[in-house]
């Protein structure tokens, strides 16, 4: 790495990945999954010599998580590491339960800012969006290793951290949110704001927890760190949501420049609208217990629970009721 910057010689390539949605705000048709406002993806990484599991975020409960990883039959013992998007309680409070669950030491991979104060200043009061309750060192007893940085990270081959996304465009505008610099309330620049990079043969996958820094910025700074221009798929929450019509006209502009978009959480109604006319067969919503397999096959870009696995379940669930 030489000022910040990710040589492509060095980064290298995986192999595959696959994405599974374990908790977003919206649950597939005929599914047993729960629902919950935010997100919580399981990263299952493969290069030719290793593979990788990343937990990107944790949502805003543990329980409906742990449910869905049962689900899925996953084990949260395969996972190796933690990775916070930023601090908003959508995708952190569920990280104490899945610490004390693991029962074992974790690398958490946040930004040193995650444990600030965040909240709204609303007519009706004060909203406290940010991790409230809890201290680092609660993580860290619970089994968080934290490693906090500001800059990109490397987590393997072809896997890098975002690190601190330049704001460049003029029309991506912070948000009305708050904190406390030195005793005086200020306008939080949500620094912390981050996404997790992947890189494949087909190019760049960049995957956002809600992109607040912008998703247009996000991608110029994928492409500037990585020294990658094409971008293969975009994952996650993109923050449309309430978006202004030049913001909305202008992010999808660029994300039409990327070949497959799967996005949900925070895009927004409106935004998903415009991404699925832009991108046709080439955008997915995604949904709680989806999995997106990268390189994508265009027949099937998401694959869901089998039909067996979910007979099963329902099974289960009568037995347990009668």
């Amino acid at each position: 790495m030489v000022d910040g910057f990710i040589e492509l010689s060095a980064l290298g390539h995986l192999e595959s990945a696959d994405i599974t949605i374990l908790l977003e705000d919206t649950v597939g048709f005929d599914t047993p999954f729960y629902g919950r406002f935010g997100l919580s993806l399981l990263l299952n990484l493969k290069t030719k010599s290793h593979q990788k599991y990343i937990l990107f975020d944790t949502n805003s409960e543990t329980a409906p998580l742990l449910d869905n990883l049962n689900i899925l039959q996953i084990s949260l013992d395969d996972i190796s590491t933690i990775f916070l998007s930023h601090c908003h309680y959508d995708h952190t409070d569920g990280l104490l339960g899945i610490l004390e669950e693991l029962n074992h030491p974790v690398p958490v991979i946040a930004h040193p800012e995650i444990f600030r104060p965040c909240f709204e200043i609303n007519p009706d009061g004060v909203r406290h969006i940010g991790i409230i309750g809890l201290s680092k060192e609660d993580f860290e007893k619970a089994g968080a290793v934290f490693t906090l940085v500001k800059s990109p990270l490397p987590l393997m081959q072809g896997v890098v951290t975002s690190g601190e996304i330049e704001r460049v465009t003029s029309f991506e505008h912070l948000e009305d949110l708050y904190t406390v610099n030195e005793g005086k309330v200020v306008r939080d620049h949500e620094k912390d704001d981050s996404a997790l990079i992947l890189n494949l043969k087909e190019g760049l996958v960049v995957i956002t927890g809600c992109a607040h820094a912008g998703i247009v910025n996000t991608l110029m700074h994928a492409r500037k760190i990585t020294g990658v221009n094409e971008i293969y798929a975009v994952i996650g929450g993109l923050h449309l949501i309430g978006a202004s019509e030049e913001r909305l006209q202008r992010s999808v502009e660029i994300i039409n420049e990327v070949e497959w978009v799967f996005a949900g959480h925070c895009t927004g109604f409106e935004g998903l609208m415009r991404i699925a006319e832009a991108k046709g067969d080439h955008f997915q919503q995604i949904h709680t217990g989806s999995i997106i397999h990268l390189p994508v096959n265009s027949e099937f870009p998401i694959s869901y629970l089998s039909t067996q696995k979910r007979d099963i379940h329902r099974s289960i669930t009568l037995q347990k009721s009668d």
